[in-house]
């Protein structure tokens, strides 16, 4: 299993990614109200929560199938996770550090919202993570 992920620093990157989308989807997907209620978010949003999760889901099934059999020829997978992760940091860096401050924070309805830094900083830590994986993995994925 290791081999197949040309040893163990590429392989723990995989699986560094694989644990944060499981924890992700039973955050958003099983334990959607507690996840919600952490950020002080409105329960209105436990379908888009939801939503979420089931996407991150199909990242996990697709991982499994690639940890047990072989991540040869896998490029789409671990392309598209670095590209979703990278847009999400960036995104979420814009929402939480510039459009929150300038446009939401301390306005009526939005007093007791928590945002915080963990809408960019994981995904910085996954597309970086997926990035070691692209490139420890090249001889393999791009068949």
């Amino acid at each position: 299993m290791i081999e197949n992920f040309n040893g163990i620093p590429i392989f723990g990157a995989f699986v560094l990614v694989m644990l944060g989308n499981i924890y992700y989807a039973y955050s958003t997907l099983i334990n959607t109200k507690k996840w919600l209620d952490l950020y002080n978010t409105d329960h209105s949003a436990l379908l888009l929560a939801r939503i979420l999760g089931a996407i991150i889901v199909g990242y996990i099934i697709a991982g499994f199938n690639i940890l047990f059999t072989s991540p040869e020829g896998s490029w789409a997978y671990f392309t598209s996770l670095f590209s979703g992760f990278t847009v999400m940091a960036i995104v979420g860096f814009y929402t939480v550090e510039v459009d929150w401050k300038k446009n939401y924070e301390g306005k009526e309805g939005f007093e007791d919202v928590k945002v915080t830094k963990e809408g960019y900083i994981p995904a910085i830590i996954f597309a970086l993570l997926n990035a070691v994986v692209l490139f420890g993995l090249s001889d393999k994925l791009y068949l």
